[in-house]
């Protein structure tokens, strides 16, 4: 009974060997249309097979990766790959197109379909130095100009670097010149109290050919002074930023007024003081009745209270007004500055709870017209996080306490939420060696919650299984949860137009000052830890979960997974497990240096 036995095992492995050789190809998926002459190629293929890309072979690790840069042709491309195991074959077809953004030529003269500018609709209340911009590209060496509804025309300059000196690369000038040639620009700076109709853009060219064509904007504009301005409400947690499309600056939470000064496209715009105006998403605003009140208000009070772990200064406001809290954070040198804006100062009363561990002193400035501003300096040489929140119309801004360390044991006692990347629907990089990075950094992250446990501190996980949680939900976990630190766990990535072949390494991303410090001392320690990994340098970045104040937060690129040796690093049991205990290091040494 045992040949039998052998003989149909032998069966059973000579059929698994002979099967086709599986081609996995995390990116780029078939029909991928990238802005660049060449594209990232990643997968991988059985342990022990080869592998050609349009019968060219390329490498292939002994466990099946392959990571290639390949050049493509502008314009459709079809890449054949085939993969030989044994006596089996398998082939898979990829089609990406290349459309890179390259300059016209000089002739014949053409505009680029839809590249005008404005492309949304624009419309302003107050025309008090509202500026019209224009802008289009079309063939280079030509000139340009535009006219609004009937006015102009008035030119454009090309943005290359005869007018744009400063624009050039000394290191690769050719390269400068084919990114803004036939970049043309203007603008019309309406007078005070200007009116300008609903509007057309329209910008014409006249080329070296001597032809000259035109086209005219999707967008429009009007200047329409209104005789009592809106008011909008925020409807819930909103973010601002400093002009459309931009930087976020202001993180209202529901029942904050604004001022409506114009639209857009999708945003309302608001000037907040002099000079300054945000952008607000129409969709996070109420606009109030005509005749609503426009939010300004005077207040007298400021006040601070000790609480159990905090300290609150509370701003006895009559109503709720746009604010921002701005973070200094040097030794012997901690502030906090809160700007209230519509807000016009009567303090003569500021009362200090007595004594206070964290606020030293504070004082206020009327900053500008309709700009209050309140400095807080405090106490030591590290900051551990803040909350705003309105209570009725009072602001309150509640600063943590530092903790109490144990000098023998820094980690006991600490409450640290460790939050693995992605997970469930959220995949997030795909991983060559097909796993994506949310299951390799829940694997590292239930590896790091383990060490720090193990060193006395109290861990709450944003996930533990590959479900989803929403990202604006995992900060409000470590808070809920009284942490101190916020640990994001993630794997890089590089964008397309990227060579695969450089960018390497651990890099820790921080936005508050107070996390500084931190993640220099996480970055340090993956060092020491995992030499092999590289250095991604520490960055300043504003990102969902380096954002939350109310505990320091860092988020972790333990590696890359577009690079051959830190992907194969990241699959290593090896390797998660260094780079776990490196991050339960470099946490263990910056709650120690709390000590000195």
């Amino acid at each position: 009974m045992l040949r039998p036995l052998i003989l149909s095992l032998f069966l059973a492995a000579s059929g698994a060997l002979a099967a086709p050789p599986d081609i996995f190809v995390a990116y780029p998926n078939d029909g991928r249309v990238v802005a660049f002459d060449h594209v990232l190629l990643e997968g991988s293929v059985p342990a022990g097979a080869s592998l050609t890309l349009d019968g060219r072979p390329i490498d292939v690790g002994s466990d099946g990766l392959f990571i290639e840069w390949v050049p493509l042709r502008t314009g459709p491309n079809l890449l054949v790959l085939e993969s030989r195991l044994g006596s089996e074959t398998s082939r898979r077809e990829l089609r990406v197109v290349s459309q890179p953004v390259l300059p016209l030529p000089e002739t014949p003269t053409a505009i680029v379909a839809g590249s005008v500018q404005p492309a949304e609709n624009r419309r302003v209340h107050d025309s008090q130095g509202a500026t019209v911009q224009v802008s289009f590209r079309g063939s280079p060496g030509g000139r340009a100009s535009f006219t609004v509804g009937g006015r102009g025309p008035y030119p454009m300059l090309e943005r290359n670097p005869e007018n744009f000196p400063g624009s050039v690369d000394p290191q690769d000038p050719a390269a400068a010149r084919r990114r803004t040639a036939g970049i043309y620009e203007g603008s019309l700076v309406l007078a005070p109290g200007e009116r300008l109709e609903e509007s057309a853009v329209t910008v014409s060219l006249t080329g070296r050919d001597g032809r000259t064509v035109t086209q005219t904007a999707a967008g429009r504009v009007a200047a329409l002074p209104a005789a009592q301005p809106r008011v909008g409400m925020t409807t819930g947690t909103a973010v601002i930023r400093n002009a459309p499309g931009r930087a976020y600056i202001l993180y209202p939470k529901a029942g904050i007024k604004f001022v409506i000064s114009g639209e857009d496209g999708n945003t309302y715009l608001s000037p907040i003081a002099p000079g300054q105006s945000v952008a607000i998403l129409k969709n996070q605003v109420r606009l109030l009745p005509e005749g609503a009140a426009v939010p300004r208000v005077f207040f007298s009070t400021i006040r601070t209270e000790r609480k159990d772990g905090l300290t609150e200064v509370r701003f006895e406001l009559p109503d709720l007004v746009p604010f921002s809290v701005e973070q200094s954070a040097q030794p012997g040198h901690q502030r906090l500055t809160v700007r209230l804006y519509n807000t016009f100062s009567d303090v003569d009363y500021i009362i200090s709870d007595f004594p206070d561990e964290v606020v030293r002193d504070i004082r206020w400035v009327q900053e500008q017209d309709g700009v209050f501003r309140a400095e807080i300096d405090l106490r030591g040489n590290q900051q551990w996080g803040y909350t705003t929140a309105y209570q009725g119309s009072t602001l309150v801004l509640g600063i943590k306490h530092p903790p109490r360390v144990n000098r023998s044991r820094p980690l006991e006692g600490r409450r640290i939420t460790v939050d693995p990347g992605h997970g469930g629907s959220e995949f997030g990089g795909a991983g060559s060696l097909r796993v994506p990075e949310k299951d390799i950094v829940l694997d590292i992250s239930l590896r790091l919650a383990r060490k720090l446990e193990a060193r006395g501190a109290h861990v709450t996980l944003t996930r533990t299984a590959d479900v989803t949680v929403p990202l604006a939900e995992r900060p409000l976990i470590a808070e809920r949860s009284g942490a101190e630190v916020l640990i994001s766990v993630h794997a890089n990535a590089i964008p397309d137009g990227v060579d695969p072949r450089r960018p390497k390494g651990a890099g820790v991303y921080y936005f508050h000052p107070q996390a500084r410090f931190l993640a220099d001392t996480l970055q340090r320690a993956l060092l020491e830890g995992v030499p092999q990994v590289g250095n991604d340098g520490v960055h300043y970045q504003n990102l969902a979960l380096t954002r939350p104040a109310a505990q320091l937060s860092v988020l972790v690129e333990t590696a890359f997974l577009t690079h051959k040796e830190n992907l194969r690093l990241l699959m290593s049991n090896a390797g998660k497990e260094r780079l776990a205990e490196s991050m339960a290091v470099g946490l263990e040494r910056f709650f120690a240096f709390q000590n000195h």
